[in-house]
Formats: C-alpha cells, sequence, structure tokens
C-alpha cells in the first residue's frame, strides 16, 4: 500500500507558517478518510486538519508546539485512495468532515468561477459549518471546470463541490456554473487541503503581495492602511513579515509613495461587515446565509425547543461598584483588566452550586437530565462575524483576577479570531451582557442545550431608599438589572426566582463572594 505524505499547506491568505497544537493520533493509529487528525493554529484561527484518506499513521513529523512552515511535510501514513480523486487530468473535490461530526456545510461564497486558473493552495470557496467559516484552498494549480454547488446552498460531507484540471493538462470546456457533473475515480491519491478560519471574504491583494511571507493580521493590516509588502522589512524567521513589521513601516513615513499606488493593495476594509445602501436606491437585498443564518437556526432551535420563562431582579450594586474600583487599582498591577464581569460570574457560579437545576443539560437522545457537579460558563461576546459564545471553564474553583485573566485572554483570541475549538465546548450555563452598550432589561434566548441564562443589562445611577438605625433617608445609589430565562421543561419559575434573589445577596454584599 503507498505511504502518502501529508504537508502543511499555505493556510489562506499567504500565511506561512502554523503552529502545531496538539495531535489527535499517535503513531500506528488507523484513520478514517475524514478524521481529524491535528490541530493547527495560525494568527488568524485554529483548525483540525482532516486525514485525506483511510489509513494508519506511521510517522508525526512534527512536534506539539513547534511552528512548521507551509508547505512542510507533517505526517505521514499508508493510505488507500485520497478523498480528492482523479480522472486523467481532472480532479474532483469532495467537502470534506470539518471535524467533530460535523455532517454538512454551507457555501457561502465562490472565490473563483468555472474556467478560471488558480494556484495550489488557492482559496476556492468559503464554507459556512455549525462552528465556523473555513476557507477550502485549492489542492493543485489547474482550471476550475465545473462548480456544483449554489451560493447558500447546504452540502453534505462527502459531496463533489469543485472539478479542477490539473495545470499541464488538456482542459475539458468549462462547464456552466453549478452545473452537475458525473464523478470519476481513478487511483491517484491527492493530499486534502486543511480548512482555515475566515471571518469573512477575503480581500484581493496584489500578484507582488500574494508571492510575499506574511502572517495574515500583516496582510490585514497592509491592506487597511494601503501599503505594499513587497516593500516592508521582514524580521520574522525565513523573512516572514510580521504585523509589527507593517506598523513600523507605516510609521516612518516610507508607506506614503506605496499609499497612492492603486495596484499595490486592496481598498480598506470597513470595521465590521455592512451593506450600505446605494444612493438613490429605496431598498437593498443581502443573502440570508453564513454566521448570521446559523445564528437565526440555533435561536429558532432553541425558542422553540425549550419553553422560555424570564424572571427579573433589581439590585443595588453601590458596594460592588466601590469593590471593584479598588479591584482595578490592584489588577493594574498585575497587568489585569477587572470589569464587573468577573465578580457576576463568580456569583452566578456559587448561585448555580446552591440551585444545580439550572447548571445542568437535558439529554434529548437518552431522555435524561445531566446536572454538573462543576460550572463552565458560556460568555455570549458580540465581534464583527456575529455572536460567538466561548467558555470559561470551572469558574467555581478560581478567584476574581483569574477569571479577570482567563476572560481577557478569551476575549481577545475571540476578537481576533484565534478562538481554538476547545474554547466553544462545554458550557453548562451562559451569560449574555448587552450592559455596556445599553438598555435596562431584556429576555435573553437560552444557549441550547442550556438549561438557563443570565443577562446583565446596563448600570444605572438614581436616588434609592437606604434604611439606616437613624431610619430611611435618600441617597444617590448605583442599580443594575439581572434577567434570567430558564427552560420550563427543566426548571419551575420559582427555581429562577431564588436564583435571582441569591445573586442579589451576593452582589449587593459582594464580600460574601470570597467566603
Amino acid at each position: 500500500m503507498a505511504a502518502l505524505e501529508f504537508k502543511l499547506p499555505d493556510i489562506g491568505e499567504g500565511i506561512a507558517e502554523g503552529e502545531i497544537v496538539k495531535w489527535l493520533v499517535k503513531v500506528g493509529d488507523v484513520v478514517k478518510e475524514h478524521q481529524p487528525v491535528v490541530e493547527v493554529m495560525t494568527d488568524k484561527a485554529t483548525v483540525e486538519i482532516p486525514s485525506p484518506a483511510g489509513g494508519t499513521i506511521t510517522a508525526l513529523k512534527a512536534k506539539e508546539g513547534a511552528t512548521v512552515p507551509a508547505p512542510a511535510a507533517a505526517a505521514k501514513h499508508a493510505s488507500a485512495p485520497a478523498p480528492v480523486a482523479a480522472s486523467g487530468k481532472t480532479l474532483e473535490f469532495k467537502l470534506p468532515d470539518i471535524g467533530e461530526g460535523i455532517a454538512e456545510g454551507e457555501i457561502v461564497k465562490w472565490l473563483v468561477k468555472a474556467g478560471e486558473s488558480v494556484k495550489e493552495h488557492q482559496a476556492v470557496v468559503e464554507v459556512m459549518t455549525d462552528k465556523a467559516t473555513v476557507e477550502v484552498p485549492s489542492p493543485a494549480a489547474g482550471t476550475i471546470t465545473a462548480l456544483l454547488a449554489k451560493e447558500g446552498e447546504t452540502v453534505p460531507v462527502g459531496k463533489v463541490i469543485f472539478t479542477l484540471a490539473i495545470a499541464g493538462a488538456v482542459a475539458a470546456p468549462a462547464a456552466p456554473a453549478h452545473a452537475a457533473a458525473a464523478p470519476a475515480r481513478a487511483a491517484a491519491p491527492v493530499a486534502q487541503p486543511a480548512l482555515v478560519g475566515a471571518a469573512s471574504a477575503p480581500a484581493r491583494v496584489s500578484a507582488a503581495d500574494s508571492k510575499v511571507l506574511a502572517v495574515p493580521s500583516a496582510r490585514r493590516v497592509a491592506r487597511d492602511l494601503g501599503i505594499d509588502l513587497a516593500r516592508v522589512p521582514a524580521s520574522g524567521r525565513g523573512g516572514i513579515v510580521r504585523r509589527a513589521d507593517v506598523e513600523a513601516f507605516a510609521q516612518s513615513g516610507a508607506a506614503a509613495p506605496a499609499q497612492a499606488a492603486p495596484t499595490s493593495a486592496a481598498p480598506a476594509r470597513p470595521a465590521a461587515p455592512a451593506v450600505a445602501i446605494p444612493a438613490g436606491e429605496r431598498e437593498t437585498r443581502i443573502p440570508f446565509r453564513g454566521v448570521r443564518r446559523k445564528i437565526s437556526e440555533a435561536m429558532v432551535r432553541s425558542k422553540y425547543t425549550a419553553p422560555h420563562f424570564t424572571v427579573v431582579e433589581e439590585l443595588d450594586v453601590t458596594e460592588l461598584v466601590s469593590l471593584r474600583e479598588t479591584a482595578k487599582a490592584l489588577g493594574q498591577e498585575q497587568g489585569v483588566k477587572v470589569t464587573y464581569m468577573p465578580f457576576i460570574m463568580k456569583a452566578t457560579a456559587l448561585a448555580l452550586a446552591k440551585f444545580p437545576m439550572l447548571n445542568a443539560h437535558l439529554d434529548e437522545a437518552s431522555q435524561e437530565i445531566v446536572r454538573y457537579g462543576y460550572v463552565n460558563l458560556g460568555i455570549a461576546m458580540d465581534t464583527d462575524n456575529g455572536l460567538i459564545v466561548p467558555v470559561v471553564k470551572d469558574v467555581g474553583s478560581k478567584g476574581i483576577l483569574q477569571i479577570a485573566t482567563e476572560l481577557n485572554e478569551l476575549a481577545e483570541r475571540t476578537k481576533q479570531g484565534k478562538v481554538k475549538p476547545d474554547d466553544l465546548k462545554g458550557s453548562t450555563f451562559s451569560i449574555t451582557n448587552a450592559g455596556n452598550i445599553g438598555g435596562i432589561l431584556a429576555t435573553p434566548i437560552i444557549n441550547f442545550p442550556d438549561v438557563a441564562i443570565l443577562g446583565v443589562h446596563r448600570l444605572m445611577k438614581r436616588p434609592g431608599v437606604v434604611e439606616t438605625p437613624q431610619g430611611d433617608k435618600i441617597e444617590v445609589r448605583q442599580y443594575m438589572n439581572l434577567s434570567c430565562s430558564v427552560d420550563h421543561r427543566l426548571a419551575d419559575g420559582a427555581d429562577g426566582a431564588r436564583f435571582l434573589v441569591y445573586m442579589k445577596r451576593l452582589l449587593e454584599n459582594p464580600g460574601l463572594l470570597a467566603l
């Protein structure tokens, strides 16, 4: 049986290297086609790379933690024909299993058209799963002969989504976009490329830029500033341009001539995806797909599967505001940003230990309620690419500063698109905080299959009645509303109310969080 050598591909946008985060197999393991083999982290995202074929792992050629250039030999295994099958000089590209049992993906956007020539590893299509949007690169240089799925279409794993005539062969006439083609088979194995997390469709770069080795953040900054990467001195290993190199080049003033050259870089992108209404138009239509549709599907499933009810409690958090100011100063000494969220998260963990019926999941397959003896909090985060819910693990066993540190690191990775697959797993309860945006009350939708979710709302300063030994008096106080939506199949209204009353007790007397 032939040995197939798998190289780390160019993982989109000219990414020059990737870090081996974790091997998911060991030498001697028998793997299936599309089974995840290794986690690789780039500046853009952490992705699972699937096996290109069924077979036995014979060697792992890079250590965990090692940074390897693309392309480079990463693993070697004896294999049967790979999922990209060759018919003469024509390749069929199947949608691979993108890990964690994902069975299908949505074609978000074709980055090429039928008849177009592509380079090896050039991004061909964006595919959306429940976990992320990924770019699928071409497995070889050649000509696209057919696109076999429409934008917005959901296709199962294993379906051929495009065909490619290898460079140097006589290509068949280009088929119309999305036309069906009869699959052909032969024994020439071609390594399946890895998939790359993508926040949005890549901006077009110049031919010169595409040949420059650079990390993704450097390319993004260069595009935004209109800088020709070819002119930037590189400080990275092997002549790789880093983000700091681009920023230093911009500050030096040497970038000015390049900004005037329209061919040197793509136009700067907006900070967040947006579709403007053209001047003079009364309406515009935006395809309902990608992240927005995945969020929609998750919300509909939650709302129409779990009968929601929401309870609300008003808190006087004047003492919490004072304690946070003290903690903020202490955190600055240690380089830790302390917001109100770590206090709320700690209180949530203590309250869930007292009311475990809210720290649970419903296993629909076995028809069992699973209650957890630990608290993993999913924290809803607003990003340019939609709502992402990474998870802070074992909150109950951690102090305020440790929670703050982990929350800050997780938020930064999420914002930069570097969130790892494990960061999105395992929540037992969720918190959504729109208080920094505004709004005094909301009824959040449960992050299914969690049993409940906590909503945190705007801090408000207003007069309040304070009880003193001398009698009631009016003072300026700080108030905040908390709302809790609960799955009424698994918990009752009284459970949600008692949970919030206990949260009120802890946060109005924040010294209790240390007990």
